[in-house]
């Protein structure tokens, strides 16, 4: 059925729709409200359009950990934060590193996700860093990149190896940069972890893999994304870098923009990530980063968890955190606190993100594109509490949380999703 949404504000950067206020929907792309005759009219008043986010970190967890959350759970609370695409990590169980595991997603994601689902899948057999994956068989498959998550490579040879031979395919890899000297620990070095008593990780474990992953990239000509940078010299590092031609691009997380060290003062397990939360002079280089196109993409880095994954002594507990359905609410407060305009964060998950899938129909809302978009009042608030929290992992500071901006409706390729 037709579409057409009416009075609101269509609010996609770089689109020939930005600020305009009718549009219609109809056979799956967008199409102009002048052209359709009947249909359903939506009256968006006082609301915004804009496109759907495209998420390129997403712990879905199936297959293996269902314990922890399913595609259907997570892309179900992913559509409820106003997501229309999620880039599935390959860290399953087990890891996603066969032709056959991609497919196993991308059909488990077709009988019961609630959004499109793109896998990626182990640079190396079993994410063991040792043998090097069925690389073309894998994109054949239906991958979008290839990475090795947060497991190493047994050696830098290897690793070497692996990104001459993803060059030489055409394929993109994503790195998260550390090295392993300085790798462990589960607070910053800093005042707050150190009064803590906390196992702490240095900022060097990220910087001196950047480094070295910097200098591979550069002898092996791979197109290479850096995936959670967290610290200012690792802002500026990309930065060098780009000015000087290398083909990387690069993503911070959510939750490393709203909150800094400070954030485990409490000893809240909910802020034990993979990457430890760092200062306020690091977090506000990030938003920098955002906003001068050094750092191309916010992801959420979504990583739900069964309730006794978080039940133990801070450095005990299991790293991530579940924050999917809050992911719009939050680019808006990050405006509301005049920190990051919502355009350059809408952009970091629109239309850089689609570029970066290769999805040139994606992210911009515009006659004949996918119509993938989201209707949010952002004069409105949103509660989260256990009783509307729909992501299988409770494991979230939002839970409890009155965030600005409320999703009226969600759109797929046309379709009408409801998340919530």
């Amino acid at each position: 059925m037709s579409v057409i949404i009416r009075n609101m504000t269509i609010v996609s950067p770089g689109s020939p729709m930005h600020g305009k206020t009718d549009i219609g929907i109809s056979r799956g792309v967008f199409v102009d409200p002048q052209t359709l005759s009947g249909g359903k009219e939506i009256d968006g008043h006082s609301s915004w359009l804009v496109p759907g986010l495209i998420d390129c970190r997403v712990n879905l967890r199936e297959p293996g950990l269902e314990h922890k959350g399913t595609i259907a759970s997570e892309t179900r609370a992913a559509v409820a934060g106003g997501v229309t695409t999620v880039v599935a990590t390959p860290v399953t169980d087990p890891v996603v590193d066969s032709p056959a595991d991609v497919r196993l997603v991308l059909e488990r994601a077709t009988a019961s996700g609630y959004c499109r689902v793109l896998p990626t899948a182990m640079l190396t057999q079993g994410g063991e860093g040792s043998q090097l994956s069925e690389m073309a068989a894998l994109m054949d498959a239906g991958c979008v990149a290839l990475a090795q998550g947060n497991r190493p490579f047994r050696t830098k040879k290897i690793k070497f190896n692996a990104l001459k031979y993803a060059q030489s395919l055409g394929i993109r890899v994503i790195l998260d940069p550390e090295s392993r000297d300085f790798a462990g620990g589960c607070a910053h070095t800093g005042r707050i972890g150190m009064g803590l008593g906390l196992s702490l990780n240095s900022p060097l474990s990220e910087t001196l893999g950047l480094g070295a992953d910097l200098d591979l990239v550069e002898a092996t000509g791979v197109a290479a994304h850096f995936s959670r940078i967290t610290s200012k010299n690792s802002v500026e590092r990309i930065r060098r870098a780009k000015a000087e031609g290398l083909n990387i691009t690069c993503d911070v997380t959510l939750p490393h923009l709203i909150h800094s060290e400070s954030a485990i003062a409490n000893l809240d397990p909910n802020f034990h990530l993979e990457r430890p939360l760092r200062t306020e002079e690091d977090r506000l280089a990030l938003i920098s980063g955002i906003a001068d196109g050094t750092v191309d993409l916010i992801v959420s880095d979504h990583a739900p968890h069964e309730t006794g994954a978080k039940l133990a002594p801070f450095p005990e507990t299991e790293q991530g955190m579940s924050i999917a359905e809050g992911i719009i609410q939050l680019l808006i407060q990050l405006d509301t606190k005049n920190e990051l305009p919502f355009e350059i964060s809408l952009t970091a998950m629109t239309t850089r993100a689609a570029r970066f899938i290769n999805q040139d129909k994606l992210g911009v809302i515009d006659y004949g594109n996918n119509a993938d978009c989201v209707l949010i009042n952002p004069n409105q608030t949103t509660e989260f509490n256990e009783s509307n929290w729909l992501s299988a992992g409770r494991n979230s500071p939002l839970i409890g949380a009155l965030l600005p901006s409320q999703i009226f409706g969600t759109w797929i390729s046309g379709k009408h999703i409801t998340g919530r």
